[in-house]
């Protein structure tokens, strides 16, 4: 541990989710949006990443430059080029010393470590979707708002969306 650096690093839910609150239907993201999926690049890059199994499952292959920290309560659950773990706790100890761990998924995973994160990067995407996967209600009172970014829809992507940065009001 260096003096710059915290003994443990800020849990920053990283999220696309819908007007209704949906972030994932069969497994999958109820939308294809290139822009949000930039920004989600952009955010992640070079930092350590959390998700639960079926995240992992959904993705297409490894993600570059990221290291994969996959959460399951299986014991006996392999995951190829990642690094399985049975708790966030483990998942925090196993990141070591960084400034950030990005949970990204999904909706277990991201109710689970909300009482602990610090920030929120939030991509609202502004569309009603049908799901069955839904991220966990915000307390207003909790968090305020840092940044904002609109981006409007066009021919790659279907949805307007707001890039919203929320951070934990301190108690």
């Amino acid at each position: 541990m260096t003096p710059d650096r915290p003994a443990t690093p800020e849990l920053v839910l990283v999220a696309a989710v819908a007007d209704n609150d949906v972030i994932g239907r069969d497994n999958a993201l109820p939308w294809h949006l290139p822009a949000d999926l930039a920004h989600f690049k952009a955010l992640t890059l070079d930092r350590p990443i959390v998700m639960g199994r079926r995240t992992w499952e959904s993705l297409p292959g490894l993600l570059p430059r990221r290291r994969h920290l996959v959460l399951t309560h299986d014991r006996h659950y392999r995951a190829e080029g990642a690094e399985v773990v049975h708790s966030l706790d483990a998942a925090i100890a196993a990141a070591g010393v960084v400034e950030q761990l990005m949970i990204v998924g999904g909706a277990r995973v991201y109710a689970e470590a909300l009482a602990r994160a610090g920030r929120i990067q939030l991509t609202r995407v502004h569309a009603e979707v049908a799901g069955d996967a839904r991220f966990p209600a915000l307390d207003p009172a909790q968090w305020r708002e840092v940044t904002r970014h609109e981006r409007p829809a066009d021919a790659r992507n279907r949805h307007a969306m707001s890039f919203v940065e929320l951070e934990r009001v301190a108690d």
